[in-house]
């Protein structure tokens, strides 16, 4: 297979696993590096992904609460969803571990969830997001306590 200048399309994405890995770091300046972390919720060809208003909570969730996080908070670069369903990127500044992002996940998890009603959902109203109609409480909890429970393994 041919490198791609997509670091995603260089992983053969039939034997990946739920998981938090290490995409690819990239260098800027000399001086900064950007990891790419592929917070992956379920396996690709499992054919079972993550239901769009799932996707959507957790986006909102934890773009929001992983910025508040004491240890990682202030490295966090983006964290956004994959087109695949199948989980998110989460990118930071320099020198940010796996080990940190599963221990702010699970303070972040241990502080927010259970999820009860759309109140819970940071940014959920039309003034902050584009579609604040689509959102699933249940499901989000479910798979949250799931991929909590896969990084705590």
């Amino acid at each position: 297979m041919k490198k791609s200048v997509v670091s995603s399309f260089d992983v053969d994405h039939r034997t990946l696993r739920e998981g938090l890995y290490l995409r690819s770091t990239y260098t800027i300046n000399d001086d900064l590096s950007v990891l790419s972390w592929d917070l992956r919720f379920c396996a690709p060809m499992d054919r079972k992904p993550l239901s769009s208003g799932v996707v959507h909570t957790i986006e909102h969730l934890m773009a929001y609460y992983l910025r508040l996080d004491e240890v990682i908070g202030g490295a966090i670069v983006s964290f956004c969803p994959m087109g695949c369903q199948t989980g998110f990127y989460l990118s930071t500044m320099n020198s940010v571990s796996g080990e940190q992002i599963a221990q702010a996940l699970t303070r972040v998890y241990n502080k927010v969830f259970p999820i009860t009603s759309t109140e819970d959902i940071v940014g959920l109203n039309e003034i902050q997001c584009g579609n604040p109609y689509l959102y699933d409480i249940e499901q989000t909890n479910e798979a949250m306590k799931s991929y909590i429970n896969i990084l705590n393994k």
